[in-house]
């Protein structure tokens, strides 16, 4: 029975608004870059696999500020240099536009599944590679105080896949793994590792980004259907 249910935060519970891709296309733009929507995506695919190749490599990337800094103002160089975009200033005005809490909402069926979930009587935690703000930004959402457990990367120093943050995050709420439901919006960092520690471990994946890989975990398109996975 899953008495407690933790969630990812970052395009999982919220996300940028109006998008990631949406966001950064107007930011370019209004210094004068002429990129669109479709080339940031395609763009972000060939240079978004340094987060896997940071985990094998045992780095991290969310558990200070100074790091989590270094980390994006690179990624965004690599993924403008791959769009043929020179501006030498951009990396450091996207990286203040994403850690600025007021760019952010949450996702429709946000709400409505911590709701759904409550009312059944299952206690709610984060477990989120993040920066220290998420906090400030859950609170900035009024949903902070939903949450029994907010496990951070940049409070505890531990980021996923990392078996610590999730084995942190069950100590505090008192649960045992088979009675934890995970839920991201990422295999390798969120379904995957909770389901190797003997947790439920769910991939929500809105916008059928992995319909080809297969693995031991449950999936959705919606955090609606949670739901049903602590009924059944």
């Amino acid at each position: 029975m899953i008495t407690t249910a933790f969630f990812d935060a970052g395009e999982t519970l919220l996300g940028p608004r109006p998008s990631w891709s949406g966001l950064s296309t107007a930011i370019l733009k209004q210094r004068g870059h002429d990129v669109t929507v479709e080339q940031l995506q395609a763009a972000w695919r060939e240079t978004g696999q340094i987060f896997l190749a940071a985990a094998d490599e045992g780095r991290t990337f969310s558990t200070s500020r100074d790091e989590s800094h270094t980390f994006w103002t690179r990624l965004y160089a690599s993924l403008l240099e791959h769009l043929g975009v020179e501006d030498a200033e951009a990396p450091e005005v996207l990286y203040q536009t994403f850690s600025d809490p007021s760019n952010y909402g949450l996702f429709d069926d946000a709400l409505p599944a911590l709701d759904a979930l409550s009312s059944r009587g299952v206690r709610l935690g984060v477990i989120s590679n993040f920066e220290s703000w998420l906090g400030s930004m859950l609170d900035h959402l009024d949903i902070k105080g939903r949450f029994e457990v907010l496990a951070i990367s940049g409070d505890l120093g531990w980021e996923k896949p990392d078996p610590r943050i999730f084995k942190w995050a069950m100590e505090e709420a008192g649960a045992e793994p088979h009675e934890c439901l995970h839920v991201g919006d990422s295999p390798h960092f969120d379904a995957i590792p909770a389901r190797q520690l003997g947790m439920t471990g769910v991939l929500i994946d809105r916008y059928g980004r992995w319909t080809d890989l297969e693995g031991d975990f449950e999936r959705v398109s919606t955090l609606i259907d949670l739901e049903r996975l602590i009924t059944s």
